[in-house]
């Protein structure tokens, strides 16, 4: 939903849709759109706001995006037909993993290895432990 926030802003619940737009942005104003469409006219109003809130900059967004998740929360807890639609809009939505910074590290699934950053990192593998985790 942050990458349709990001690409439509307060306009994403009535955006038309538009052919290029990425898969990402698509999948979550499906969300936004599914949860309008399902929800109270006091509802819809304070869901409206919650956008709005989480597309402002600075300190005040982080707080609007909560306030977007309290609203879809109550949403899926009202209506439970609701969270399995989503859920399974969810499960077809493509992923998109990014790494960003010194040391970052993006898994794009599952990782059932070992993920270190860290200079001297003392991990034991199997009951060894070991300093290099590649060490056999």
């Amino acid at each position: 939903m942050a990458a349709a926030l990001a690409a439509y802003g307060v306009n994403v619940l009535s955006r038309a849709e538009d052919a290029a737009a990425d898969a990402t942005v698509n999948a979550g104003r499906q969300v936004l759109l599914k949860v309008w469409n399902r929800i109270s006219p006091t509802r819809r109003a304070m869901l409206q706001q919650a956008v709005e809130d989480a597309v402002t900059t600075g300190p005040a967004a982080d707080d609007g995006a909560a306030a977007l998740r309290m609203q879809l929360r109550h949403a899926m807890s009202e209506d439970p037909e609701l969270f399995e639609e989503l859920r399974n809009l969810l499960a077809g939505a493509p992923r998109t993993v990014t790494a960003s910074g010194e040391r970052s590290v993006a898994v794009g699934g599952d990782n059932i290895g070992v993920v270190s950053t860290a200079d001297g990192a003392h991990i034991t593998v199997h009951g060894r432990h070991t300093t290099d985790p590649t060490s056999s």
